[in-house]
């Protein structure tokens, strides 16, 4: 093959400054086995654009040749460039550095403090709770171009946390926040984000939200998303196909009441929900959860309606 590259050769190269290493490397582009696709980076990769290899290295070119540097504000909560290549970077200075298909923006500040994760090389990324603070700073620009997520995506991810991991994992997002602002002397950011988790969690009005996830969760009614997506995509495919008729054979109201009950009574035993028949009879005919189990006796008396109306 004409660009065969020895397989000890690493797709990204970096230069140095030991003499020894500078001569491998001017050997290596004079004889065709790397070239430079930007400033103190090379490849052994001469299949893929220069774009496209940026960008799958992008975090072990900031590690390589940015020590110290940490991944912080909207890259440290999506882990890749936006829609137009930009990589939020806290660093040393303010300074825009073009890289082919990938434009780095550091940003002077504060570095890795305790919490704070090594993540590739000597690049660091920012805790979560320093990421949320981070995007709730004013930003001149918007959409791909800022440096922050929207607040209705970070009113988002903060739903998902109390959809997962409940009041309490919120909670302690709160405590650790507060702790944080006070190293990075972000107190005003930690303000706008305690009222996001208080309205979240219905203790202050929610008329501060602007998520149609966190608005339902502080009115009581939270959902799924990632449910509702897959519900809609089996909806959308059971309407693409035909199927044969299927008599049904509970004629009578008894016959559908029984149907229904067994329905909910073994679709919610085999994820655990358990009960005596005895007992998940008593609780759909009295509508009435069972003392100590209000929990599960609700799953029960919720599948019951569904399934028998």
């Amino acid at each position: 093959m004409e660009n065969f590259v020895p397989t000890h050769l690493q797709e990204i190269i970096y230069s140095s400054s030991d003499k020894k290493v500078r001569k491998q490397i001017a050997l290596l582009e004079s004889t065709g086995k790397i070239k430079k696709i930007a400033p103190r980076i090379f490849t052994s990769n001469f299949i893929d654009t220069d774009e496209v290899i940026i960008k799958r290295n992008i975090f072990s070119i900031l590690g390589n040749l940015y020590p110290g540097a940490l991944l912080s504000h909207r890259s440290a909560i999506e882990f890749k460039p936006t829609a137009t290549g930009q990589i939020f970077v806290t660093y040393t200075y303010t300074k825009k550095i073009e890289l082919p298909g990938i434009t780095i923006r550091f940003m002077e500040g504060i570095g890795a403090i305790e919490g704070d994760n090594s993540f590739s090389g000597e690049l660091f990324v920012s805790q979560q709770e320093r990421a949320f603070l981070e995007n709730l700073q004013p930003s001149r620009k918007s959409g791909p171009e800022s440096k922050t997520i929207s607040i209705a995506e970070l009113e988002n991810k903060l739903e998902k946390i109390v959809q997962v991991k409940g009041e309490e994992g919120l909670n302690q997002i709160r405590d650790s926040a507060k702790v944080i602002a006070d190293k990075l002397r972000m107190q005003s950011e930690f303000e706008k984000l305690n009222k996001l988790i208080s309205a979240l969690l219905s203790t202050q009005p929610s008329k501060i939200l602007s998520s149609p996830r966190a608005i339902a969760r502080a009115f009581g009614n939270p959902y799924d998303q990632s449910r509702i997506d897959l519900f809609e995509i089996l909806f959308l495919e059971l309407k693409q196909r035909e199927f044969k008729n299927a008599i049904d054979r509970n004629t009578t109201n008894t016959a559908f009441q029984n149907f229904a009950f067994f329905e909910a009574y073994f679709s919610n035993y085999i994820e655990g929900t358990r009960f005596e028949v005895i007992e998940a009879k008593n609780i759909i005919e009295t509508d009435t959860p069972m003392f100590n189990r209000d929990e599960d006796s609700h799953d029960i008396l919720g599948t019951y309606k569904l399934v028998s109306n």
